[in-house]
């Protein structure tokens, strides 16, 4: 697809990425010169039923227009496109760009509360927007929502959202969202669910971007769900009381005991910190980057040999021994599978939330160890020095290493 040209009008330029229903492409609208998102469903899913309640679906969103949600440009159902021999079923939004909000808290860690609420404040806007036409999301979390480079926040994803009255696209009896942010009465029928579903998920956001993790650590499928239908999630601290307690509202086990409305969100929110649109989120330039591997020029390369094996000790007495030529340092998210070599979230430590998933490197070359900082949000220090990302440093014995707020000291190991 990349190259051509669809409906005589988007000009595709590069894959973004494939789902389960549709592939996703970048591309560039001929008649108003706006760059584009042109999402190209999979062939298999284009039957009588699918369409009928895509269409019926499509035809909703596009009454909604929210500064807070992705705007719907175009769509076409099964339409012939002679110059591409093919029959086609896409949709056309808004390309916008900036970071998804899962983004900036991997590489930053918590947000400051004024910003997090400020964030929180623009979904429930766009909560508001989608309720008030009967419309329910169903899948509000981080990966669902760009901040622009104008710091503004925008609901992206209405591929499973349930209008009024209206077929979804699961079964009653299928689950529908992402497990860790779906509230209790989502995971036993999501065709039921109401707005108060949403609030809920806002509510794990809203934890998520004040403490850089989830309130269930699990991984295991099953362990998760028990805890969500259980009620049985840890509480949010290190926030101030009005925002506990607005976190804890939203994250009600029952749909009668949270808040009743996004508006009321709002409310609340702007009690607290007025209506800031003004977020202090520093440079996000770094936030997605992958650095390459710079070369090195060792002047000690003639002296190979096995290197003394030595380990990373936290301020808890934690060893990490480096076994492997490359030990990448950061921090696990229950929601991700993968975990970097050495996880910081095992420590224990206050602040280990502060460190990027990918925050800084450790590998050998030569006869030597250095250390790479990987782009982090928080930086990466060695002995106080602050480390430009992608330029590798040498190592020497009882080095400290801070990566954010976590302290470890590079050690030879108790032979």
């Amino acid at each position: 697809m990349i190259g051509q040209t669809i409906k005589n009008r988007y000009r595709i330029y590069d894959r973004l990425g494939s789902g389960g229903a549709a592939t996703a492409f970048l591309g560039r609208d001929a008649q108003t010169g706006q760059m584009v998102v042109i999402k190209v469903l999979h062939g298999h899913l284009v039957n009588d039923q699918f369409m009928a309640r895509f269409e019926r679906e499509i035809d909703l969103l596009r009454q909604i227009d929210s500064p807070y949600i992705i705007a719907l440009y175009d769509w076409a159902l099964r339409e012939y496109d002679p110059a591409l021999g093919q029959t086609l079923s896409y949709i056309v939004t808004e390309f916008v760009e900036g970071h998804t909000l899962a983004d900036i808290i991997d590489t930053r860690g918590p947000l400051a509360e004024r910003d997090a609420l400020a964030i929180a404040r623009h979904v429930a806007l766009a909560l508001e927007a989608i309720h008030s036409k009967g419309i329910v999301h169903r899948d509000v979390k981080s990966q669902n929502i760009m901040i622009t480079p104008a710091n503004q926040a925008k609901l992206i994803d209405f591929g499973i959202a349930k209008a009024p009255d209206h077929a979804t696209l699961t079964a009653s009896s299928q689950f529908a969202g992402t497990l860790y942010y779906a509230a209790p009465e989502q995971i036993l029928e999501a065709h039921a669910v109401d707005a108060r579903a949403d609030l809920y998920s806002l509510g794990i956001v809203l934890y998520e971007m004040l403490t850089a993790t989830l309130p269930i650590k699990a991984r295991e499928i099953g362990t998760v769900a028990s805890k969500i239908l259980a009620g049985d999630l840890d509480p949010i601290s290190g926030v101030s009381p009005e925002v506990e307690e607005l976190v804890n509202h939203l994250i009600a086990h029952r749909p009668e005991h949270r808040i009743s409305s996004a508006r009321e969100v709002v409310r609340r929110i702007e009690a607290i910190i007025g209506r800031q649109e003004r977020l202090d989120l520093g440079d996000l330039s770094t936030a997605t980057m992958t650095l390459p591997m710079r070369p090195l020029d060792l002047a000690d390369e003639e002296s190979k040999g096995s290197l003394p094996q030595y380990v990373l000790v936290a301020e808890n007495g934690m060893e990490f021994p480096l076994k492997f030529p490359e030990t990448v340092i950061g921090r696990s998210h229950p929601r991700d599978s993968s975990a970097p070599d050495v996880d910081l979230a095992t420590l224990g430590l206050e602040g280990a939330q502060t460190a990027s998933r990918r925050h800084c490197r450790i590998f050998c070359q030569g006869n030597r160890y250095y250390i790479e900082d990987l782009g982090s949000m928080n930086g990466t220090r060695l002995n106080d020095r602050p480390l430009a990302a992608g330029i590798p440093y040498a190592l020497k014995e009882n080095d400290q290493i801070s990566a954010a707020r976590i302290r470890l000291t590079f050690r030879r190991a108790a032979s």
